[in-house]
């Protein structure tokens, strides 16, 4: 589940709940629902039930878009530690770095 919430420093995004490969088609609209807001600055994964490497992908590939379009988006995360061990062991933790850091290089 996303949540957009307007304040007077720019919009925020809120990513909740099972963000897991069950759910892609969820997380697909959800990060639709994200693009369509140009004005989002800071984006939150906040305590999710469960996280896996197919929404880490998604999250990343919307960065890399949102980069491309010069936007500046942060991500912040409420992870728990098990959730912010996936993301050190698969390298998305550089997800959570600053705008101007590199995002990971992935591979096929």
């Amino acid at each position: 589940m996303v949540n957009i919430i307007k304040t007077p420093s720019g919009t925020k995004g809120k990513i909740t709940g099972e963000l897991t490969r069950q759910h892609d088609a969820a997380l697909v609209a959800l990060f639709g629902k994200l693009r369509t807001k140009t004005d989002v600055t800071t984006l939150t994964i906040d305590q999710p039930i469960a996280i896996d490497l197919c929404f880490l992908q998604m999250l990343w590939a919307f960065l890399q878009e949102v980069r491309a379009e010069g936007r500046a988006l942060t991500v912040s995360s409420g992870l728990n530690e098990n959730d912010f061990k996936l993301m050190k062991l698969t390298g998305f933790d550089a997800l959570l770095q600053p705008q101007n850091s590199p995002l990971p290089h992935v591979t096929h």
